[in-house]
């Protein structure tokens, strides 16, 4: 590490005001405190600043604020217009600023606005930064050896300082970087200004260097990196228990977060674009741990807690980490981070392994003979992960920019842009600059050199798309030519997965021999139960590993255990779903604690086994309110609450008897534990949003209110907008609102489920049986930014922000993906007896098989090489399936807007024999077009005795039924149309049924 790094990265940071879209235009054009902090004065007292030397080095290390800048704002960011917060013609309005997706419009205006527009503006923002200054630890200022943590400082609690200043305000988290294009924040910008500005700086910058540039020296280059390790899914998937499935997400998790944290400490936080690194639970939890652990040892005298919240340990074990890191480093030290991200998870991983394996051996007795160093634990483990990696360079060749503008130098600029969009692989039709774009760009050139006698240039910036386009494809190139494989296992194989060796300590008997046999094995997985193993199962190291992963958190996450709730559900723990709907009959609630206390009164050594679950859900909603929490939902399933008793097969096949005797006699038809929930869902065509295909023109990410006083700029508006690293960064960020913030509200406080994965824009859900249908689409209108169906949320300018107070909830608007956003989810309702590792397979078959659901538009699209094509509208949809226990899937597959028509069908109040029947009639006599939709509902709908009686209720199944079949008509392929119709009916009929608990008791 050296100063100069951390230096640049400081004025990357501050080169702007904080307050900058508050300001006019007399205090806009300033810098931030960054002159004041003692750190900084053997740059400000010597002259050698980017904003005010020449010198080569810091001009380099200016470029970071143009690259930052250029595709976010384009020309705009040079043209002579402005806009202001307040302007004075019309005082009491605030700023319009626009959703960088969308381009839905609202109005910021912070909570002190009467106090700004009676102060002295400029005056009054600038005691307020001197105020942020002031908050500032004396020794985090001064004290050069704290130079890295005060860069931690001002990244990630400036942020906060500066909403609490201003009555603690947090919409100011929306302030934007550019008041003419208000779609990304000013953290935003800063953030990636401030990484630019590292890697434009080099690691290794010394203080010579800074005051005296010598010739035969190079300038550090900027290159985007992205690094990846796998497998993923099968991770995963290997899984038998609940525990086994969340434990595999959250070690994927842990060991990004792991590895992210590790590349944050030594090149800044700012340095990792994706995932964004702002207010990680985990990352958080471990900033503070770090602080703690400095103050201990007196190596430091201050903390950063009134600006950084212990995250909730409900936040940490939520797992969120993508396996995909991107981040901007300098190009000397590429090879070098990619090996310290690769030592990292290896080492993190190892580390688990060996946690749990003492764990396992020193507090269980588990297999005692068993070596660390034994190739089916830790040769196996060291060969779980392949690794690998890319780097491209941000820009191609030294010239960063040209001012290469006016047209008697137009063979200057064109050998520039030729350059730079041969090296990103730019197509004829996107390349770089289209004549309408060129044309504004000289008229705001000369527009500005006439009125304001300075220069503007372009950049390398305005690529920033389609560099990230090409190194994500490097990636994939990468990774398409690896040759690694899971090593041949000799011996028996796991009994879940089939993959990898039985862990075994080798056959000693046998010198030199380390395997053992089918037989060996089995007996000695029969008896080394240890309380996390049932006897039967035999697993690989992996297992083991993701097994006992609960029972280590206390020492990795360095929370006490008892702090630690459950954090995982259990397959059965969707009985919370079924007591919450039910809340309002107090016998649902008693009939669930008579048939409990029933079960322990018959069988009183269950107690035991029940210790550790007593209280512990592993959902939500029911852990945290006072609800029949002496009783665990295992209960009411025989095979599950037996596994754990050391009785012999016999005796368990007794006690499943008497214990489902029980079970019957207080749930006579349906037992609430029957069926288990699980979803996946993901952001339909990410990668089109990040290359910024998918964006509208600049036209709708203006302010109204902008004018600019040049022909060409009606024609500039109809461009479509890029997306640049501030907005990438900015994305990455916003994100966070919607998978750290609003899905797990949405899960776990709404509605009684678990969040096990929730990252950027994927999701991994255990719901139930009575509300996956209403979690599912409230979670589809949240990711939209559409209206919330519960009213909680109000959506303005596609951002939701609670209408109350929440302690969940950070009160500001919170970004969503927007109106033109789709995602699309594979839904699995599993019956106990089918393998978790199976319903795992099938959730993600249906996820895949949502995205690829289309339906010929009745239109044609043009193409750039084949004319014209039909157009189909693919993915925004959702793919349920229910998997029967013996073995039969029913598939019903349709768009979100079909679901939601599905919804209203099954919130009537009727028997499930109607749908039975109308999956019946479809399949004998269907109806030939759409058109006969409504002759078919009404006929079916007189010929049904329940609404002889009552024509409204009649009426209105009806209209719900056309609907329904009308919505399904236009948007499924023909070839489907009759199975989908019919299996749609079905999954409402079972859906019916199956959520109708009979009580023991009732006629």
């Amino acid at each position: 590490m050296t100063a100069e790094y951390w230096r640049a990265k400081i004025w990357g940071l501050l080169h702007d005001p904080i307050l900058k879209a508050l300001h006019n235009n007399s205090g806009r054009g300033k810098n931030s405190f960054y002159e004041q902090l003692e750190v900084m004065k053997p740059w400000v007292e010597t002259g050698k600043t980017p904003d005010q030397s020449g010198g080569k080095v810091l001009k380099n290390i200016l470029l970071a604020d143009y690259i930052a800048s250029a595709s976010d704002r384009s020309v705009l960011g040079s043209v002579t217009a402005s806009i202001n917060y307040a302007p004075g013609k019309n005082p009491e309005k605030g700023l319009e600023i626009t959703h960088l997706l969308s381009g839905a419009k609202q109005e910021f205006k912070i909570k002190l606005h009467t106090e700004l527009i009676e102060s002295k503006r400029q005056e009054y923002l600038k005691k307020k930064e001197e105020e942020l200054l002031a908050e500032i630890d004396n020794h985090l200022r001064t004290d050069i050896k704290n130079i890295k943590h005060l860069f931690w400082w001002l990244w990630r609690c400036l942020p906060q300082a500066t909403c609490d200043l201003f009555d603690k305000d947090n919409s100011l988290m929306l302030m934007p970087a550019e008041t003419r294009l208000p779609d990304a924040s000013i953290w935003s910008h800063l953030s990636m200004t401030s990484a630019l500005a590292g890697a434009l700086a080099g690691y290794d910058l010394t203080a010579e260097q800074v005051q005296s540039w010598q010739g035969n020296d190079e300038l550090s280059h900027p290159y985007l990196a992205v690094f990846s390790f796998s497998p993923v899914q099968e991770l995963i998937k290997s899984s038998r228990k609940m525990r086994d499935f969340w434990a595999g997400s959250w070690l994927l998790h842990y060991l990004s977060a792991k590895v992210c944290w590790k590349l944050a400490n030594q090149y800044g936080p700012d340095t990792l674009l994706y995932p964004s690194l702002y207010q990680q639970p985990l990352i958080d939890h471990w900033l503070l741990q770090e602080i703690e652990r400095l103050k201990r040892e007196e190596k430091l005298d201050f903390d950063f807690t009134e600006w950084v919240k212990p995250p909730s340990h409900e936040s940490l074990l939520t797992a969120g980490f993508p396996n995909v890191i991107s981040l901007i480093l300098p190009k000397d030290k590429v090879q070098a981070a990619m090996q310290t991200a690769q030592q990292t998870l290896l080492e993190a991983w190892l580390e688990v392994g060996d946690l749990v394996l003492k764990e396992l051996q020193n507090e269980r007795h588990w297999m005692r003979q068993l070596k660390p160093d034994h190739n089916s634990w830790q040769g196996w483990l060291k060969s779980q992960w392949q690794v690998y990696w890319t780097a491209l360079p941000i820009g191609k060749g030294k010239q960063f920019k040209t001012a290469a503008i006016p047209e008697n130098v137009d063979d200057q600029l064109q050998t520039w842009l030729n350059q730079q969009n041969e090296a990103y692989n730019v197509s004829k039709k996107q390349k770089l600059f289209q004549s309408q774009e060129l044309k504004f760009l000289r008229e705001a050139y000369h527009q500005r050199l006439e009125e304001q006698h300075r220069k503007f240039s372009v950049n390398i910036g305005s690529w920033w798309a389609y560099i990230f386009d090409a190194t994500r494809a490097s990636l994939a190139s990468v990774k398409n030519a690896r040759n690694w494989e899971l090593p041949t296992a000799f011996g028996p194989r796991s009994t879940i997965s089939g993959i990898g060796p039985v862990v075994n300590p080798g056959n000693n008997k046998e010198k030199g021999k380390d395997w053992m046999t089918e037989g060996d094995t089995k007996k000695l997985w029969g008896k080394h139960d240890a309380g996390f193993f049932d006897g039967t199962e035999q697993l690989n190291a992996t297992e083991v590993l993701k097994r006992g992963l609960h029972k280590v958190l206390p020492h990795l996450l360095g929370i006490p255990e008892k702090d630690i709730a459950a954090s995982y559900p259990d397959l059965t723990s969707g009985v919370a779903g079924y007591l919450k709907v039910n809340a309002g009959d107090t016998r649902h609630k008693l009939n669930f604690e008579k048939a409990c206390q029933a079960i322990v009164n018959k069988y009183p050594e269950l107690e035991t086994t029940l210790t550790e679950m007593r209280g512990k859900w592993g959902i939500p909603w029911i852990d945290k309110n006072q609800n029949p929490k002496k009783y665990h939902p295992r209960l009411l399933n025989a095979d599950w609450i037996l596994e754990d008793l050391p009785n012999s097969t016999e005796l368990k096949e007794e006690y499943r008897r008497e214990i489902n005797n029980i079970i019957s006699d207080s749930y006579p038809s349906n037992n609430p534990s029957d069926w288990y929930v699980l979803a996946a869902g993901d952001g339909d065509s990410m990668s089109e949003w990040l290359k910024g295909t998918k964006l509208k023109t600049y036209g709708d990410y203006i302010p109204s209110k902008l004018s600019v006083n040049l022909e060409s700029f009606p024609q500039f508006l109809e461009i479509q907008k890029r997306m640049g690293p501030s907005t990438h960064s900015a994305l990455s960020r916003a994100l966070l609102d919607f998978s750290n913030q609003l899905v797990p509200y949405l899960t776990q406080n709404r509605y009684a489920g678990r969040l096990i994965y929730g990252g950027g824009d994927d999701v991994l859900a255990y719901t139930n049986l009575w509300e996956w249908d209403k979690w599912l689409w409230d979670i589809r209108q949240c990711f939209k930014g559409a209206k919330d169906p519960r009213d909680q949320f109000s959506n303005e300018g596609d951002y939701w922000k609670f209408k109350g107070k929440s302690d969940q909830l950070v009160d500001r608007p919170l970004f969503t993906m927007g109106s033109a956003a789709t995602i699309s989810f594979g839904i699995v309702i599993a019956h106990h007896s089918v393998p978790l590792a199976i319903a795992l397979e099938s959730l993600w078959e249906a996820e895949d098989a949502a995205k690829k659901h289309e339906y010929h538009h009745s239109c044609l699209i043009p193409t750039e090489k084949h004319g014209e094509k039909a157009c189909f509208n693919k993915k925004d949809a959702v793919q349920v399936r229910v998997i029967y226990g013996n073995g039969n899937t029913l598939k019903s597959t349709a768009k979100f807007d079909v679901f939601y028509q599905w919804q209203q069908l099954i919130q009537q109040d009727l028997e499930s024999a109607i749908f039975e029947q109308a999956a019946s009639l479809w399949s004998q006599h269907p109806a030939p077009s759409q058109e006969a939709i409504i002759p078919w509902t009404r006929l079916f709908c007189d010929r049904r005795d329940q609404f002889q009686e009552n024509k409204d209720n009649k009426k209105q199944f009806q209209e719900a039924l056309a609907d329904f079949l009308k919505a399904l008509f236009i948007t499924t392929q023909t070839e489907d149309l009759d199975s989908e119709i019919q299996n749609w009916l079905k999954l409402a009929a079972f859906v019916k049924r199956n959520r109708h608990i009979k009580l023991g008791g009732d006629n």
